[in-house]
């Protein structure tokens, strides 16, 4: 099965988000065919060490996935330079994510502002709502 979908879309492997993110991924973004109010979108293929004992999913992969992809979706909307914290994020788990599945984020940035910044993401598993997800996230003043 191939890292990424055959869905006609240019992935290419999400870089420079620190350890954490390498230490969970591969994870991937796009920013070909996406849907209207879309801004990018963020994937990965759910493997054995993403999932808990059913085997699916373990919701703190998802938890860590909608993060890493609220996050830098807002650094690829506005260029803002990391790091950009999480001051807070709510998810709702809709449905299981199983083992092979293709997971992607469909990420839209709601607001930019001087301070925070907000985006939202649907999450799916295929055609399934998985998660649903939003997180405010903190603007840092540039180093003097």
């Amino acid at each position: 099965m191939s890292a990424v979908p055959d869905d006609g879309r240019h992935w290419e492997q999400v870089t420079g988000c620190g350890a954490f993110a390498d230490h969970v991924g591969p994870l991937y973004m796009t920013l070909d065919a996406l849907d209207a109010g879309e801004a990018v979108r963020f994937g990965f293929r759910v493997a054995d060490h993403h999932c808990n004992p059913r085997p699916i999913c373990h919701g703190g992969m998802l938890s860590t996935f909608a993060d890493i992809a609220l996050a830098r979706g807002i650094r690829v909307v506005s260029d803002i330079p990391a790091p950009l914290p999480t001051i807070t994020m709510s998810l709702d788990y809709l449905a299981p994510a199983p083992l092979g599945a293709w997971v992607d984020a469909r990420v839209s940035v709601t607001r930019i502002g001087g301070g925070t910044c907000f985006a939202q993401a649907l999450m799916y598993a295929g055609e399934t709502p998985v998660l649903r997800a939003s997180g405010v996230y903190k603007r840092m003043k540039p180093a003097t």
